[in-house]
């Protein structure tokens, strides 16, 4: 963790890697392998976990072998974990292997392993009038909704993430200009613009909020009577609004998928997309352009085949 964290790696990220490693280390390496609660959960017509891998527990980093690493990532997979995940916890163990092959001088048991495969996902996206139920639940007067409200729609029109949403602060946003000065990963500054009527909505909120008994207070999202709202503070509220609106699985990053969806089904550029979103690598823009490719290719079929009716 003092090497990952020396390398600017952020807390969020450090601490994944650490789990990961404790994870796969207790639950694995020191049982041998055996079954748990959660791996019988998912034996269905034949008692699956009785194929399970089993070995002498490990003690000893030294000792480990691909044979235990890819036992772990097929129990893993038993447990019905995504594609994505799987390949995660192994790109972590990776790194940790990595590390420790460096710095004790060892022999690294995932050299030439090659990582799991990801088959790709639909991007999880809104349906047309979710987002608009979502922030009609917000309507009012109060500074709960004006602030929920603002959050909501600085959200949809910038697809930030939750990290960088959370550490706004009152001079980030310039509402002349209609853009937010965020800080992203690696701390990296880039500024990112928002509508007209999310502005409106931003300043009805700050008007609010100047009367807020923690006005003083920097960032700019506040709660009813503590400080800073947290991120799991805004989580919750998200979690809350839609519930109430009838809408299931709504997380912030969903409003990221959704945001880089509409912006390249809407005809939108990659590369001003990449600068928008702090992305350095274009993976993302094409898991992302699958999305927006099939969207377009479905209005396509539509007018073609309406026509030929």
């Amino acid at each position: 963790m003092l090497h990952l964290r020396s390398e600017g790696k952020r807390d969020n990220t450090v601490t994944m890697y650490a789990d990961a490693v404790r994870w796969f280390a207790a639950e694995h390496l020191l049982t041998g392998g055996q079954p748990t609660d959660i791996d019988t959960r998912f034996d269905t017509d034949a008692d699956t976990s009785a194929d399970m891998l089993r070995f002498e527990p490990v003690r000893d980093w030294e000792l480990v072998s691909r044979v235990h690493l890819r036992s772990w990532l097929v129990r893993l997979r038993h447990r019905q974990h995504k594609d994505a995940y799987v390949n995660n916890q192994y790109r972590c163990l990776q790194q940790f292997f990595k590390w420790l092959a460096d710095e004790e001088e060892i022999a690294n048991p995932m050299r030439k392993m090659k990582p799991p495969k990801v088959t790709p996902e639909p991007v999880p996206v809104f349906e047309q009038d979710e987002i608009t139920r979502i922030l009609s639940t917000a309507e009012g007067r109060d500074f709960l909704a004006r602030r929920d409200l603002a959050l909501m729609r600085l959200l949809a029109d910038t697809g930030v993430r939750l990290q960088e949403l959370t550490n706004l602060t009152t001079d980030d946003v310039d509402l002349d200009k209609r853009r937010a000065r965020v800080t992203g990963k690696g701390g990296r500054i880039r500024w990112v613009r928002f509508t007209k009527r999310t502005a409106m909505v931003l300043d009805r909120y700050l008007r609010t909020r100047s009367r807020h008994e923690n006005a003083s207070l920097p960032r700019l999202w506040l709660s009813a009577k503590g400080g800073a709202l947290t991120k799991s503070g805004i989580y919750q509220m998200l979690r809350r609004r839609a519930t109430r609106a009838g809408v299931e699985h709504v997380h912030p990053h969903r409003f990221r998928h959704d945001f880089s969806h509409r912006y390249l089904d809407n005809g939108g550029a990659e590369g001003v997309l990449m600068e928008l979103n702090g992305w350095d690598s274009r993976q993302m823009l094409r898991h992302y352009g699958r999305s927006a490719a099939a969207s377009r290719a479905q209005r396509h079929y539509d007018q073609v085949m309406d026509r030929s009716a």
